[in-house]
């Protein structure tokens, strides 16, 4: 794990997010002239006029202004018109700065009208792998401090056999093999099968691999940390080896540094030193549920979506009521998976019926409802793409934006807006410091009689950063020059 934190404390890029607030709208220009913090290779500079005798264009300096604006900060609130957001400056995004002195006031939280939306937040680990960092330093200093804690343990308990659990043992176990100080890794899975999304021959190498490290693999076996799991975990909490360490909440004790004995509901137990939880990331579905709870599934917490990936408004009566819980009823449960793979098989009525939804308000990513899409950046890469386009075919009002001059629609014609369609299940999974196995798209298998279909399974020498750089150069376009600063 140490060699995962250390490759993402490496290369982890400063996140930025768009924002809004509770005071009056403003105008941008008013923002950028005034209070607004801009990235400066964002910002909006002025351009040379096409028409310059038009006395509109030379009243307004900003209307030859770059399109396009970043700004770094906290999404508050979803509103009909507006978002909030409260900015980060760049003293609060730089913990090894602090203002000296602070102004009288300043426009921290603003309002960014929209006509479209495009509801992206993601997921987040459970504790302790949760991360709330608002820029690269911070995320490394978080990184490093993690990095510490795996040094100073010696008996590690993973739970979760998923891609990033099965990661996490074998970065924890080849690293400190190879330094001649092996750690005590377990990881606890409560299926079979490790990584049950995937081909069963992508379990059969990485629970090959997780043994040549020394890692104690149990399977079949759930944490026994919530009450109230339909597959039976009834514990409430977990014990330490020192009662005064005992929380109330179960999740304070399952986060914990201290040294800790766990129990499986199968009646396992172990004591460990640092406890990771691998479970599965939860979408961020709050502010969503905020703005409209009928949208939000209360069984899974995603947002549910047409194919178009517009938001619907569900008539479910069972729409989720506020506030919900950000830590979800199952602690360890992968109940999850198979609630969002019931997504796959979601149908529209073939009659032309489209349920109530928003217009011009679109989720993508893994707070998406989509069809059983796997949570990946692939498939967000993908849903943006669809968002993108029907966005553009409303602005525009035309069939496509491929030649929009010659798939102009008259006023009364209906916009047709294009379908997102999940691809198959690919992986990327590291085993250890040099090795990987990925799981490629479906293919006709020479090697079986019949050539079936099946994906294909490859085992692979890699670097240790997984030339991330390509990364930042091809999909970021990001100049890679400081990835190890």
């Amino acid at each position: 794990m140490e060699a995962a934190i250390m490759r993402d404390s490496e290369n982890l890029v400063e996140k930025e997010q768009l924002d809004h607030s509770k005071c009056c709208i403003l105008q941008v220009s008013d923002l950028i002239s005034n209070q607004l913090h801009v990235d400066k290779d964002h910002a909006r500079q002025p351009v040379e006029p096409l028409h310059k005798n038009n006395q509109h264009f030379e009243d307004d300096p900003y209307a030859y202004a770059h399109p396009h604006m970043i700004v770094h900060g906290s999404v508050q609130a979803i509103r009909d018109t507006y978002v909030t957001v409260k900015q980060h400056n760049s003293e609060s995004a730089d913990c090894a700065k602090q203002p000296s002195k602070k102004p009288l006031w300043s426009l921290d939280t603003i309002n960014i009208p929209y006509t479209h939306l495009i509801y992206a937040l993601g997921s987040h680990m459970p504790d302790p792998l949760r991360r709330d960092s608002v820029s690269k330093q911070h995320g490394v200093e978080w990184m490093q401090r993690n990095q510490q804690r795996i040094r100073e343990s010696h008996d590690v308990v993973i739970i979760g056999g998923g891609a990033l659990g099965v990661e996490m043992a074998c970065d924890i176990a080849s690293l400190y093999k190879q330094k001649g100080e092996p750690k005590n890794v377990t990881l606890i899975h409560s299926r079979k099968q490790l990584l049950p999304i995937f081909d069963p021959r992508i379990h059969e190498v990485a629970y090959k691999h997780l043994k040549d490290l020394g890692v104690n693999v149990v399977l079949g076996h759930r944490l026994a940390t919530a009450e109230g799991c339909p597959l039976g975990s009834t514990v409430r909490k977990v014990a330490t080896t020192d009662p005064s360490n005992v929380s109330k909440d179960a999740m304070e004790a399952v986060a914990g540094s201290s040294r800790q004995r766990i129990r499986t509901t199968l009646g396992l137990e172990l004591e460990c030193d640092l406890l990771l939880m691998c479970t599965g990331q939860q979408p961020n579905s709050e502010i969503m549920a905020e703005f409209s709870p009928a949208s939000v599934n209360p069984s899974t917490r995603l947002v549910r979506v047409l194919p178009s990936l517009q938001v619907m408004i569900s008539e479910d009566e069972e729409a989720t009521s506020q506030p919900f819980s950000v830590v979800p009823p199952c602690v360890d449960c992968d109940c999850f998976l198979d609630r969002k793979a019931e997504g796959a098989s979601r149908t529209f009525d073939e009659n032309g019926v489209i349920p109530p939804h928003f217009q011009n308000i679109y989720a993508i990513g893994d707070v998406a409802d989509a069809f059983g899409a796997l949570n990946a950046g692939f498939q967000a890469w993908f849903m943006a793409d669809i968002a993108a386009e029907n966005i553009l075919r409303d602005i525009l009002h035309v069939k496509s934006t491929t030649d929009p001059e010659n798939n102009k629609l008259d006023d009364s014609e209906p916009v047709p807006l294009t379908s997102f369609k999940p691809g198959p299940p690919l992986l990327k999974l590291a085993l250890g410091l040099h090795k990987l196995v990925t799981q490629g798209a479906p293919e006709p298998d020479e090697s079986l009689p019949g050539k079936p279909i099946r994906p294909t399974i490859a085992v692979k020498e890699d670097s240790e950063d997984m030339d991330i750089e390509l990364t930042w150069k091809y999909m970021a376009l990001a100049d890679p020059s400081n990835m190890h600063a």
